[in-house]
């Protein structure tokens, strides 16, 4: 796995001082007071002991960066020499990557993960199917996603190994097709064939379009009140019930961990890995011997007694999977695992054979007694004490109850409302912000200075109606605008925002985007003639030069922008809106000369995809076009639209797109605005507005569906939860699903709770935590949500019945 682009933490991964460990774990470490120890919740390899330097070497990249970048802030922070901390640092960061501990910042280890490299690069045919992508590669097996025109599957095929271990993935892939077919699809994947494949055993399996058990539950776990419990419940309820009818199948799994329960859109579970299954009944034709596998956290007593004994473990059982089903219920149901095991392996294995699962209370999570007493019955160290069977464990769940929520006083404030409430008080002309100055460059810019300021406080103002939040928002405008001649105005090559790079007339990164906020604040403030005159200068900036045709750099920059300024037109009193229609539609005109002279998406030279730099941001600016102006749409948008959606990838429950088309390339998928999946959701409820395409809603949910489950990471507006929330506020006010309005609203207190944006830029409106900010006042008035310069605030909506 490289090692040059930025990392960052595993979603699941814990950096816990040892000092917090339980007395009796802490005492049997190799450990100084002042350690951390490195773990992941859902990892199989094991916890690291590091001392505090390099765990605050690690904290850098809770943020996405490169190693050279993290040990340069480290460095500077502890005055130390940056060349010696990094050939230090280098084997710590290599261990930490190879752990999965950190991970790519651009999503490609949920693509290749484990030992080794994919013997076969996407695009390779293989039978009779094209390799799209690598899910995983291990010592003896890697899985691969097939696609068959539309249809998609996955392949399962034995790596180059030697004698036993051969013999034994052969082994498992045998018992693993015999329970497949013997299901037939029922909770688990279908079996499609097997066979050999140059000398290699392989499986072609369903593809299943969900997540893991842990995602979906998190959903539900972390919604405050009863609607969150009882989802909750439901997904415990689904889970037992396949885990029961698959015993009533007379098959025992052998393997339970949340990895192999997946959830699908509507709730259903469906069962994966089959390959430590079993038959129950020595007379039919199931295998009925298996070697045992799993995780330990879910390992039965039995098992953790065989194993500190050092005698042979005993075969997998109806009662022994039911005890590692209820500890995954228990995980489910707290987010934590059912005891504090320790880190030694045999201090681990007596706790499972021992002790008595902790109560909710002592998880931080409030009690719900009925609940506790099924998965304490479910976990007796007995195996007679258990329930009898397993669908006997699905029937009590059946009869638990959600309790009724607590009565308290008036809550208190929200970390939504604390984030804002600290953002305003940074932002007002009292605050550091002003005082001291924005600092580092660029100052003035949208994206990352003053001009963004303004536009958020702006948005903050028509939301809350607080005049006095209006005035703020136009004196960071006007000083915006007299610093646009600074040296530090727009660019800073530090961070690449170069007059190269970016170009001169970009919405986000130059003057054109100062006078678009001036604009849109004197409609705010209804002072039509200063209106008026920064649409003028608006203009101006916006033919200036450009870097290509995206929506953040290029001519693809302006059209939106005028777009947005169009929208915000008066219909009187604010002088003559040919000026902007004719640029609009002259910049119209342009982008799809050129647009159109390119071949099919696949083959064109503009690689990338996404909203901000690829082919979604050409189409959806020219949508936006369209819809606020009522020019007519380009005959090339539909095939473009189609393009689009046949590039798009089945990731979990939802759809992704790649970030860049290179031939012979695993494929990189992120959740985020810029490259990634959210981006699209804008898209394709705009091109289902339009155009009426019923399969544009259905990619749009598709969408949105990613960035939700996307892993967390950052918080921004450009890459992280603030614009994943936007979308997902999009798809509501497009289809009215009060779900997703639910789903941004998590994926915003979620943020909230961390706060993280760029350490040097947390004034950055797209780049920093302002942005979580502005998202926090616009989740107050969703039907009114826009996202800042991307989106126009819908004036016109009702002046000329279009929704923009």
């Amino acid at each position: 796995m490289e090692i040059s682009g930025p990392l960052t933490f595993a979603a699941d991964l814990l950096l816990i001082p040892v000092r917090d460990l339980p007395d009796e774990s802490r005492q049997r470490l190799d450990c100084e007071p002042d350690d951390f120890a490195v773990s992941r919740l859902h990892g199989r390899t094991g916890s690291k002991i590091v001392d505090s330097q390099a765990a605050g070497l690690l904290e850098r990249f809770r943020t996405p960066r490169t190693v050279i970048d993290a040990v340069v802030l480290f460095s500077r922070e502890r005055q130390l020499d940056p060349g010696d901390v990094l050939e230090s640092a280098y084997p710590l960061v290599r261990g930490l990557l190879d752990g999965g501990f950190l991970v790519p910042a651009d999503g490609s280890s949920e693509n290749v993960a484990g030992p080794g490299k994919p013997t076969w690069s996407p695009g390779t045919v293989l039978v009779e199917g094209v390799v799209e992508r690598c899910l995983q590669v291990l010592d003896d097996t890697e899985v691969h996603v097939l696609a068959r025109g539309d249809a998609r599957s996955v392949l399962k095929v034995e790596r180059p190994v030697a004698g036993a271990a051969r013999t034994g993935v052969a082994r498992r892939f045998r018992r693993e097709a015999a329970i497949l077919a013997h299901l037939g699809g029922e909770g688990a994947p279908a079996l499609l064939a097997q066979g050999d494949l140059d000398g290699r055993a392989y499986l072609e399996i369903e593809l299943i379009a969900g997540v893991e058990a842990t995602a979906a539950a998190a959903e539900w776990r972390e919604r405050p009140g009863e609607e969150g419990r009882a989802g909750l419940l439901a997904i415990l309820r689904s889970i037992a019930e396949s885990y029961a009818a698959l015993h009533r199948r007379g098959v025992v799994h052998g393997d339970v961990h949340p990895r192999n329960v997946f959830i699908e859109r509507d709730g259903r579970v469906r069962l994966i890995d089959f390959g430590v299954a079993r038959g129950t009944d020595r007379s039919s034709k199931l295998p009925f011997a298996a070697e045992r596998g799993g995780v330990p956290f879910f390992f039965e007593p039995e098992l953790a007694a065989a194993a500190l004994a050092g005698v042979p473990a005993p075969a997998a059982t109806q009662a022994g999977e039911q005890f590692a089903v209820a500890a995954l219920l228990y995980q489910l149901a707290t987010g934590a695992y059912w005891r504090d095991f320790s880190l030694g392996r045999e201090d681990m294995l007596r706790e499972i054979a021992e002790e008595e699962p902790l109560p909710f209370r002592e998880r931080a999570v409030e009690p719900w007694p009925e609940l506790e007493a099924v998965l304490r019955r479910a976990m007796a160290k007995r195996p007679e004490a258990r329930f009898a069977h397993l669908g006997d464990l699905a029937e009590a769940l059946a009869a638990v109850t959600v309790p009724q929520p607590a009565r308290s006083t008036a809550p208190p404030a929200s970390p939504l409302d604390r984030l804002l409430r600290a953002a305003l008080e940074r932002a007002s002309i009292d605050g550091p912000w002003w005082q001291a100055g924005l600092q580092p460059a660029p100052t003035v810019s949208v994206n990352y200075g003053a001009a963004g300021l303004a536009l958020g406080l702006l948005q903050i103002a028509q939301r809350r109606g607080e005049p006095s939040l209006l005035a703020t928002a136009d004196a960071w405008a006007q000083r915006a605008a007299a610093g646009i001649g600074g040296e530090d105005a727009f660019y800073n090559a530090d961070i690449e925002i170069t007059r190269e790079m970016v170009g001169e007339s970009s919405i986000y990164h130059s003057p054109s985007g100062v006078h678009a906020t001036a604009a849109l604040i004197a409609r705010a403030m209804g002072d039509p003639q200063a209106q008026g005159q920064a649409v003028e200068r608006f203009l101006a900036a916006a033919q200036l030069p450009s870097a290509g045709l995206d929506i953040t750099l290029g001519r693809g920059s302006g059209l939106l922008g005028a777009a947005i300024l169009l929208d915000a037109f008066p219909a009187a009193h604010a002088g003559d809106p040919a000026p902007l229609r004719a640029f609009g539609d002259g910049a119209l005109a342009e982008l799809w000369r050129q647009l159109d002279a390119k071949p099919e998406i696949a083959r064109a030279d503009v690689e990338y995809l996404g909203i901000a730099h690829g082919w979604a941001g050409f189409v959806y600016a020219t949508l936006q076009w369209c819809a606020v102006s009522g020019s007519p749409v380009p005959a090339g948008v539909e095939r473009r639209l189609t393009e689009l959606g046949a590039l798009a990838l089945s990731v979990g429950r939802g759809k992704a797109w790649p970030w860049v088309l290179r031939r012979g390339e695993a494929p990189q998928t992120m959740a985020g605005w810029c490259n990634g999946s959210c981006g699209y959701v804008f898209l394709w409820t705009l091109a289902h507005r339009l155009l009426g395409n019923p399969a544009y809603l259905d990619l749009a949910v598709g969408a949105a569906w990613d960035s939700w489950d996307g892993p967390e990471s950052v918080v921004t507006l450009c890459c992280g939860a603030a614009g994943r929330a936007y979308a997902l506020l999009d798809l509501y006010r497009h289809e009215g699903s009060a779900v997703w309005l639910d789903r941004a609203r998590d994926l915003a207190r979620r943020a909230a709770r961390t706060e993280r944006g760029s350490d040097d830029y947390l004034h950055s409106l797209y780049k920093g935590g302002f942005g979580l900010a502005v998202l926090a006042a616009d989740l107050e008035q969703p039907e009114e949500a826009a996202m800042p310069l991307f989106q126009p605030a819908g004036y016109r909506a009702t002046a000329v019945g279009v929704t923009a």
